[in-house]
């Protein structure tokens, strides 16, 4: 998502320190407001100077910058991270985390889809299959095969929080899939050492997942592919 995001906003020029908006406390960081600016112009909150030493500053709706008071707290730097996203999509990353994220996925899945219209994605799902691969995760975006019903290769993206829970991928864990649930949950290493198997499910505000018939439960190992390759396919494609 953070990718995209700044994928999205390319274009946009980063502001010079001359044209920024301050209030009068904020002024002596003009200079290296706008030297942070210049890496994430659309976000709505940064911190700026050395790690040791940083200064959290936000955006008022008004479009002025102003310092925030006092040691940043945890939740206030968490809002800052996501800013770097959510902001990226045009959304508000104060909101409820899960509905920003499903609204972002809901943004991307069209776009999604249109790698399955691609020749060369085609003979690449094409020759995993045939090496009997059935879910190939890359960057977020999840390719799966699914045979009941003919359905073929679908896109669903990854979700869950392996990585703010503090977790670890377990690259040769199997996902149980009992529903059709447009999200993959990786198989996951607790902090305690215990191994979670992956599954499926839908985003917060999806509504429940459509369960499969006991009999069409699949456990399906998934292979990670290059992320690298995944940045590609929304632009200049390296499989090709």
């Amino acid at each position: 998502m953070l990718a995209e995001a700044r994928r999205r906003n390319a274009a946009l020029r980063a502001p010079k320190a001359e044209e920024l908006a301050l209030t009068p406390k904020a002024e002596k960081y003009r200079a290296a407001l706008a030297a942070a600016l210049a890496e994430f112009p659309y976000v709505t909150g940064i911190r700026i100077g050395a790690l040791s030493t940083r200064t959290a500053m936000i955006k008022s709706y008004e479009g002025v910058w102003d310092v925030v008071d006092g040691v940043l707290s945890k939740r206030g730097a968490l809002l800052i991270e996501r800013s770097k996203i959510a902001s990226g999509f045009g959304l508000n990353p104060t909101d409820h985390w899960g509905e920003v994220k499903a609204e972002i996925r809901r943004m991307l899945l069209p776009r999604a889809n249109q790698l399955l219209q691609l020749a060369s994605v085609r003979r690449l799902l094409d020759e995993s299959l045939a090496r009997g691969e059935k879910v190939l995760v890359c960057n977020g975006v999840v390719f799966w095969y699914e045979e009941a019903g003919q359905v073929g290769w679908q896109v669903k993206t990854t979700g869950g929080s392996q990585t703010e829970d503090k977790n670890t991928l377990w690259p040769e864990g199997t996902i149980v899939s009992a529903n059709h649930g447009r999200l993959v949950i990786l198989p996951f290493i607790k902090e305690n050492g215990d191994h979670v198997k992956g599954h499926t499910r839908n985003a917060p505000k999806d509504g429940p997942a459509k369960p499969r018939h006991p009999s069409q439960y699949v456990e399906i190992p998934f292979k990670q592919l290059n992320n690298d390759l995944m940045i590609g396919l929304f632009g200049e494609l390296p499989y090709e």
